[in-house]
């Protein structure tokens, strides 16, 4: 118990260490704002509202609502601080650390073995990006939940009951709430069934009595209620992909190009583990890779499985951590494409939890086998702990701000218009007067991304920004149709149309933002403001109200509602929507002027009545 406790120790101590910093690091630009930052949901904290939003909405196309009440009660607690959002991820991050030491030693019976698997997870550069990116909560959440599932199917295993099936379930579910990586956990929970939980022909399962046959049969038998959960969060999530627009399809990344490009990466997420090196927080999808590079990591592939396969009855731990390795990729890994990313280092996250387990348990059993070499091979253990903790460290720099990232990004990828975009829009964003700095970033992105649409909509900013409003529209209607599915753009255009007199065309704007989006509040607001100008308060109305059915907090709606109200000579109902817009908004000037003009207009009709 007391090598347990400070093996536990160690552990803390060294995550701990390794992301002390982040308590000072800022949010970034990519993801932060969509999931935080400007997400009014998370922002109102925990409440009834906020939990049925959780659990009903497809928002950022997936669904994970214990992901998002973590966030909300952040919010609660910390407001804006970045930095103690950062830390919250640490420590998920941590505990998830000690559950997987725990759950490792309690099935294999290796103490310092386990404790080494652990320690890779705890400090690898590549999980950097999961614990240092706050939008990224979903991945510490749902590891922990990973390892308490395999904890639970550990603890049922020695006494099979229904309580403690049922245990396995609510864990799992739980898992698939927060991210629905964990799909794959059932398969890897057959693969634990043969090591290191040996369940050979005896074994026994809550399903014996409804399923006859081999034991194989009645194995699988037991996982399928998680399959089917695995299946259902599937579907769930493909859907909400394909909402956002997230599914590329196959005129845009053919099979062929995305079967070569899973081939690879699979290849270069073992490099990257290896030698984990020049690490980014995005790398753009290359095309077809090299031929060279999909022949190497098809022969590595192939002989490493081959390798596995032919040494499994005496080593195996091998085929369970290499098969782990390839089925949890698999979400992830390409073939659906999803994102513009070729791969991600975050993607790695707990595929590589397998390697890590099969290389301690491969360590243990050297050790046990050769004890002379037990000495040299904590020297290397150790050299090597150092190293990724050193690298690990460095890479928890990057996160400091989106500058820092991004610039990183630039320096370690050969071309990477995504980090440019990044890099302009951060200048735009701290101050009005940095087009200067920024424009060669989007000019760069444009020239090795073509119909890259967001430095199109970015190099609109600066072009407002200098006046030239008719560049300006442009650029925004080139954004638009680059990319049909992005808002900004067509907002933006929208108001730069009316700011020119150009109704028609504005309202024509808006009104396919409303077909692609029937509820989009900024569209229903702008359409609204087109209406007045026409005399169609009725209709102007109408829009209005549509906003604050979906969101009965916007302020700008029930102000813009107050003028209609006012204008159609319904004064009461005007200052009542006054007064409610200055209850979600105190102190804004507009609001309150309006609110006197509409309390002038009462009392001046009041006294004509007389």
């Amino acid at each position: 118990m007391k090598k347990a406790l400070l093996a536990g120790l160690i552990l803390a101590s060294m995550t701990l260490f390794l992301y002390w910093p982040v308590q000072s690091f800022d949010f970034v630009n990519i993801d932060d704002p969509l999931y935080v930052v400007e997400n009014p949901h998370i922002q109102r904290g925990l409440s009834p509202d906020g939990l049925r939003w959780a659990f009903g909405t497809l928002y950022s196309g997936s669904w994970h609502p214990l992901t998002w009440l973590s966030h909300m009660l952040d919010w609660e607690i910390y407001r804006s601080n970045a930095g103690r959002h950062h830390w919250t991820n640490v420590q998920i991050h941590l505990a998830g650390v000690l559950l997987l030491f725990w759950v490792l030693k309690a099935m294999t019976g290796m103490l310092w073995g386990s404790a080494l698997a652990a320690a890779l997870f705890a400090i690898h550069p590549l999980h950097v990006e999961s614990v240092a990116w706050v939008s990224e909560r979903k991945d510490v959440l749902s590891g922990l939940l990973w390892f308490s599932t395999m904890g639970t199917y550990a603890w049922y295993v020695k006494s099979p009951g229904w309580g403690r099936y049922a245990l396995v379930v609510l864990s799992f579910m739980l898992g698939l709430m927060t991210k629905p990586m964990l799909v794959t956990l059932p398969l890897v929970l057959l693969l634990l069934d043969g090591w290191p939980l040996a369940r050979g022909s005896a074994a026994v399962t809550v399903f014996d009595r409804i399923v006859k046959g081999p034991v194989w049969i009645r194995l699988l038998a037991e996982k399928a209620p998680l399959l089917v959960l695995a299946t259902a969060a599937s579907v769930v999530t493909c859907f909400a992909q394909q909402g956002i627009g997230a599914i590329r399809t196959v005129e845009q990344y053919p099979l062929g190009v995305r079967a070569a490009n899973a081939m690879a990466s699979y290849g270069e997420y073992i490099w990257k583990m290896v030698w984990p090196l020049e690490l980014a927080v995005f790398y753009p999808y290359p095309g077809m890779p090299p031929a060279w590079k999909i022949v190497m990591a098809v022969l590595f592939l192939a002989a490493v499985s081959a390798w596995v396969i032919r040494v499994a009855r005496r080593y195996p731990f091998l085929p369970m951590g290499w098969l782990w390795y390839l089925g949890t990729l698999v979400p992830v890994i390409g073939i659906v494409q999803v994102g513009s990313q070729s791969l991600a280092d975050r993607y790695t996250y707990l595929p590589l939890v397998g390697i890590f387990i099969a290389a301690a348990a491969g360590a243990n059993a050297i050790v046990e086998r050769r004890p002379a070499w037990k000495s040299p091979l904590i020297v290397f253990c150790v050299v090597a702990l150092s190293w990724y903790g050193l690298l690990a460290r460095a890479q928890v720099e990057t996160w400091r701000d989106s500058i820092t990232l991004f610039e990183h990004a630039i320096r370690v990828t050969e071309v990477n218009p995504v980090a440019h975009n990044n890099v302009g829009a951060i200048y735009l964003s701290l101050d009005e007067n940095n087009c200067e700095k920024a424009v060669p970033h989007f000019l760069k992105a444009i020239e090795q991304k073509g119909d890259y649409a967001a430095p199109h909509y970015n190099l609109g900013v600066c072009s407002v920004r200098s006046g030239n409003h008719e560049k300006a529209i442009h650029y925004f209607q080139t954004a638009a149709e680059l990319d049909p599915r992005s808002e900004k753009p067509r907002i933006d255009l929208g108001l730069l149309l009316m700011q020119r007199g150009r109704f028609d065309e504005a309202e024509a704007d808006f009104r396919q933002l409303l077909r692609m989006d029937p509820s989009h509040p900024a569209a229903h607001t702008n359409l609204a403001l087109i209406l007045v100008q026409r005399g169609r308060l009725g209709d102007a109305e109408a829009h209005l109200s549509e906003v604050l059915r979906v969101n009965a907090f916007n302020a700008e709606a029930l102000n813009n509602l107050g003028l209609v109200r006012m204008e159609q000579g319904r004064t009461e109902e005007a200052i009542a929507s006054f007064l409610r817009a200055r209850e979600i908004f105190p102190g804004n000037a507009v609001i309150d002027a309006n609110l006197k003009i509409a309390m002038e207009k009462r009392q001046k009709n009041a006294k004509g009545s007389i």
